[in-house]
C-alpha cells in the first residue's frame, strides 16, 4: 500500500489526512481481528454507518471491540500506520538508518554464532568426560567379572574334590560292608547246606532209597527250565505281581520253582478277589487267607456274594490287615462284622458300602478300630443318627479323615451335628446322590470341620448358594464336585474363587444358572488342574477369555465343555494361546466350533485326549489334528463330513494313537480302515459303530496288523458276517470286549463261540435303530 501511495498527488494525500482514513482502517482492522465476526462485510458496513452518524470526533482505534475483549496494549502504532500510508517523507528510512540496522543485524548474527560455538564446545567436553567415566566403569566391571570367573572355577574345583572324597569314602565303606556280609553269608550258607544234606540223608534212609543218589534239585527230577525260572528272584516276583489270585494259584501248579515263587511275601501282601468274584467261595478264601495272613495288608472282597461266616472269620485272623473292602458283600451282617473288627484292629481303610449293617456295626467300629482314617458307608440305609453318634465319640473320631455317606437319606441334620462335633479332622466328605440334602446339613459340618479340602455333592439339587459360601470360608478347599443343581449361581462361585486359591478340581456339570462370571471368578485359582463345566449352556467365548487371562490357565490339564453350545472359535483361540499344559479336552456337540477352531486344537501340543464329537469336523481339520504327536485318544463321532481321505491323512501322521472313535461317520469305507490299520498299529480301543459301509475286509485288515486291540465296537455294521470273527480270533488275541449289536449277518452261534476267547461279547440280531440314520 505504501508503494501505491508513493506517487499520489498532494491533494489526495491531504484528503486522506483530513478524513482520517488511517484511523478508520485501524479501528476496522482491530475490530475484525479481535471480534472475528461471521459476516465481515456486514460488520464493516454497520461500523461505517455508525461513524457516519456519530462523526469522526468519537473515532478511536478500539471502539469496535467489546469491552471484555479489548487488548491492554495497542498493537499497531501511529508511526507504523503513517509509514504504511506514506504521509510524511521524513518517516522514510535514511541511508544512515539502513547502515545502523545492518550493523545491528550483523552483530546479532555474530553473537548467535559465538553462543552456538561455545555451546558445541561445552557439549563436546561433557561427552568426553562421560566417555571417560564409562571406560572407567567398564574396566572395573571387567576386572570384577574376571574375579567371578576365577571364583566359580575355584568353587567347582572344591566341590569336585569334596565329591571325589565322599565317593571314595562311600566305596571304601561299601567294600567293607560287602566283605563283612560276604563272610557272614558264606558261613551261613555252608552251615545251611550241611544241615540240608543231613536232613535229606536221613529222609532217604527212612524211605529206604539209595543213599548214593545225588540228584540235585531241578536237574534229575523233571524240574522245568523256562525263561521265568532263569530270571533273578526279584524280577520274577515282580512279573507275578501283575497276576490275579486265580492265575497265581494256577501258576503254583506248573513246577516246583513256580510254586516256590508264588509263595513270595510280596505276592500275598495284596489280594483282590473282585476280579474272580463269581468263582470265589468260602473254601478258597479260607485256604488262601490262612496262607497269606502274616503278610496280608490289602484285601478286596467287593461283590463276593457267595461268602459267609467262615470267610469273615478267616479275615479276622489277618492281624496285619490295614485296607479292607467289604462293599456289596451280601453275606455280611452285624455279627460277622463284629468278628472281623475284633481281629483287624489296625485298619486304616474300611469300605462297607452297599451293605445291611446297622448302628451296632458302627458301635463296633467305635470300640475296635482305633486308627481308622477312611470309612465308606455309601448307600447303607440301615444305620441311623445314633450310629453316627457312636462313630463321633469313638476312639477313631479324631483320626477319621475321609467319610463317604452317599445315598444315606436316613441321616438327618442331627446326625450331621454329631459328625461335626466329634470328627473335627475330616478332610474329605462325600455326599453324592443325596436329593434331600439341605443347606443346613452342609453348614453344620463346615462350621466345625475346618480342615475339609474335598467335598462331593453330586446329585444334591436342593443346595443353594448359602451353603457354598459358608464352605468357602474354610479357605482350604481343593476339590469341589456339584452337578445337576439349578439353585447355585455365580454369587457363590465368586466367593469360592476369592477365598479358596488352592482349588485343584472343580466339577460343576449341568448347573444351568452358572454364566461367564463363574469362569472369571475361577481364573484366579492358580493351582486349578481339572475343570468340568459340561452342560452349562450359558457359558460363551467371553467366559473362556476371562478364564484364560487369569492364573488358572497355566496349570489346567483337564477341561470338559460338553454341550456348551455358545462356544465358538474364539474360545479355541484363547485355549490355544494360554493353556499350554492342557492334556484332556472335551467339546463335543459345541456346534459353533468350526473347522478353523478344530485345526487350532491340533496345535496344542500338550493334548493327549480330545473329544470333538458332533462338532464341524471335516477332512482338513481331522488331518490337522494328526500333527499332534502326543495325541493318544481321539473321539470324532457323529461327523458326516469325514471321509476316507481325511481319516487316511490323519492315520499317516498319528501313528501312535491308541484309542479312536469314528462311530456314525457314515461315509467311511474299507479303504479308510485299511490305511488306519497299517499306520496306527498301537490301537487298543476302536469304535466303528454306525459305519454302515464297512465289510469283513475291514476286520481282516485290523486283525492282520493291529494285534493290541482290547476293545472293539462294530455295532450297526450290517455287512459284517461270521467270517470277520474268525479273523479277530486269529489276529487279535488280546481282545477282551467286543460289541456286535445290530449286526444281522452275524449269527448267534458265532457270537457264542467268540465268548470262549473274548471275555465280553454283546450281540443282537435286531434291526438298526432309527437314530443310526441309515
Amino acid at each position: 500500500m505504501a508503494a501505491s501511495l508513493r506517487g499520489v498527488s498532494p491533494e489526495l494525500r491531504e484528503y486522506l489526512r483530513i478524513n482520517r482514513l488511517p484511523d478508520i482502517y485501524e479501528a476496522l482492522l482491530s475490530g475484525l481481528s479481535i471480534m472475528c465476526p461471521e459476516d465481515c462485510l456486514t460488520f464493516i458496513l454497520e461500523k461505517l454507518m455508525y461513524l457516519k452518524e456519530k462523526g469522526l470526533d468519537c473515532l478511536h482505534w478500539d471502539m469496535f471491540i467489546d469491552e471484555d475483549m479489548k487488548p491492554h496494549h495497542r498493537i499497531v502504532t501511529e508511526s507504523n500506520l503513517d509509514m504504511i500510508f506514506n504521509f510524511e517523507d521524513w518517516l522514510m528510512p535514511t541511508p544512515e538508518m539502513y547502515t545502523a540496522a545492518y550493523s545491528h543485524y550483523n552483530n546479532k548474527l555474530k553473537e548467535m554464532c559465538f553462543c552456538a560455538m561455545m555451546q558445541y564446545h561445552l557439549h563436546k567436553k561433557e561427552k568426553q568426560l562421560a566417555l571417560q567415566e564409562k571406560i572407567s566403569q567398564a574396566s572395573q566391571h571387567h576386572a570384577h567379572q574376571i574375579l567371578l570367573v576365577h571364583l566359580k572355577i575355584w568353587k567347582d574345583w572344591v566341590k569336585y574334590r569334596k565329591g571325589r572324597q565322599a565317593m571314595t569314602f562311600n566305596k571304601i565303606q561299601h567294600v567293607y560292608n560287602v566283605s563283612i556280609g560276604r563272610v557272614m553269608f558264606q558261613a551261613w550258607y555252608k552251615h545251611t547246606l550241611e544241615a540240608r544234606k543231613q536232613r535229606e540223608y536221613f529222609e532217604r534212609l527212612e524211605r529206604g532209597e539209595n543213599v548214593d543218589d545225588d540228584d540235585a534239585f531241578g536237574e534229575g527230577t523233571g524240574e522245568a527250565r523256562d525263561s521265568v525260572s532263569t530270571l533273578p528272584w526279584k524280577i520274577a516276583v515282580q512279573i507275578f505281581s501283575y497276576l490275579d489270585v486265580a492265575d497265581i494259584v494256577n501258576c503254583a501248579c506248573v513246577c516246583r520253582f513256580w510254586k516256590v515263587l508264588t509263595q513270595a511275601n510280596l505276592l500275598w501282601s495284596r489280594i483282590d478277589f473282585y476280579k474272580v468274584k463269581k468263582r470265589v467261595t468260602d473254601k478258597i478264601v479260607t485256604r488262601l487267607l490262612y496262607k497269606a495272613r502274616p503278610y496280608l495288608i490289602h484285601l478286596n472282597l467287593r461283590m463276593c456274594h457267595r461268602l459267609s461266616r467262615p470267610s469273615f472269620v478267616s479275615v479276622s485272623e489277618c492281624r496285619n490287615l490295614q485296607d479292607l473292602n467289604l462293599s456289596e458283600c451280601t453275606g455280611l451282617d452285624d455279627e460277622t462284622f463284629k468278628i472281623v473288627t475284633k481281629g483287624c484292629k489296625i485298619l486304616l481303610y474300611l469300605n462297607i458300602a452297599y451293605t445291611n449293617l446297622t448302628d451296632a456295626s458302627l458301635r463296633v467300629i467305635n470300640k475296635n478300630c482305633h486308627n481308622l482314617q477312611y470309612l465308606s458307608l455309601a448307600f447303607c440305609n440301615k444305620f441311623t443318627d445314633r450310629g453316627l453318634l457312636y462313630l463321633s465319640i469313638g476312639h477313631c473320631h479324631d483320626k477319621l479323615q475321609h467319610l463317604d455317606i452317599s445315598g444315606c437319606l436316613q441321616v438327618t441334620p442331627q446326625g450331621f451335628q454329631y459328625l461335626a462335633d466329634g470328627c473335627p479332622n475330616l478332610q474329605s466328605l462325600i455326599l453324592n446322590e443325596f436329593p434331600t440334602l439341605l443347606d443346613e446339613c452342609v453348614m453344620i459340618v463346615t462350621e466345625k470341620c475346618l480342615k475339609i479340602n474335598t467335598i462331593s455333592l453330586l446329585g444334591c439339587p436342593l443346595l443353594t448358594d448359602e451353603s457354598l459360601k459358608r464352605l468357602a470360608h474354610n479357605k482350604s478347599l481343593q476339590v469341589l464336585k456339584i452337578d445337576g443343581n439349578n439353585r447355585i449361581s455365580d454369587s457363590s462361585m465368586k466367593v469360592i474363587g476369592r477365598l479358596c486359591p488352592d482349588l485343584r478340581h472343580v466339577y460343576l456339570a449341568d448347573c444351568q444358572r452358572l454364566t461367564d462370571t463363574t469362569l472369571k471368578s475361577l481364573s484366579s485359582c492358580k493351582n486349578l488342574v481339572v475343570l468340568n463345566m459340561a452342560d452349562c449352556v450359558r457359558i460363551s467365548d467371553t467366559g473362556i477369555r476371562h478364564f484364560t487371562e487369569g492364573a488358572a490357565a497355566g496349570k489346567l490339564r483337564e477341561l470338559n465343555l460338553t454341550n456348551c453350545v455358545r462356544l465358538g472359535d474364539m474360545a479355541m483361540v484363547n485355549l490355544h494361546k494360554k493353556c499350554h499344559n492342557l492334556t484332556y479336552l472335551n467339546i463335543n456337540f459345541c456346534e459353533h466350533v468350526s473347522e478353523a477352531g478344530i485345526e487350532l486344537l491340533g496345535q496344542i501340543h500338550s493334548l493327549v485326549a480330545l473329544d470333538v464329537s458332533g462338532c464341524n469336523c471335516t477332512d482338513q481339520s481331522l488331518s490337522a489334528l494328526g500333527h499332534n504327536a502326543r495325541l493318544r485318544e481321539l473321539i470324532v463321532s457323529d461327523n458326516d463330513s469325514i471321509t476316507d481321505l481325511g481319516l487316511q491323512k490323519f492315520a499317516q501322521q498319528a501313528k501312535y494313537i491308541e484309542s479312536l472313535d469314528v462311530s456314525h461317520c457314515l461315509h467311511l469305507t474299507d479303504s479308510a480302515i485299511k490305511n488306519l490299520a497299517f499306520n496306527c498299529r498301537l490301537l487298543t480301543s476302536l469304535n466303528l459303530s454306525g459305519c454302515k459301509h464297512l465289510t469283513d475286509l475291514s476286520l481282516q485288515y485290523l486283525s492282520g496288523v493291529c494285534h493290541y486291540i482290547v476293545q472293539l465296537d462294530i455295532s450297526g455294521c450290517i455287512h459284517v458276517s461270521d467270517k470277520a470273527l474268525k479273523y479277530l480270533k486269529k489276529g487279535c488275541k488280546k481282545m477282551r470286549h467286543l460289541n456286535l449289536l445290530y449286526c444281522k449277518k452275524i449269527t448267534k452261534q458265532a457270537a457264542l463261540k467268540a465268548q470262549r476267547y473274548i471275555s465280553v461279547v454283546q450281540h443282537s440280531n435286531e434291526d438298526v435303530p432309527l437314530y443310526f440314520n441309515y
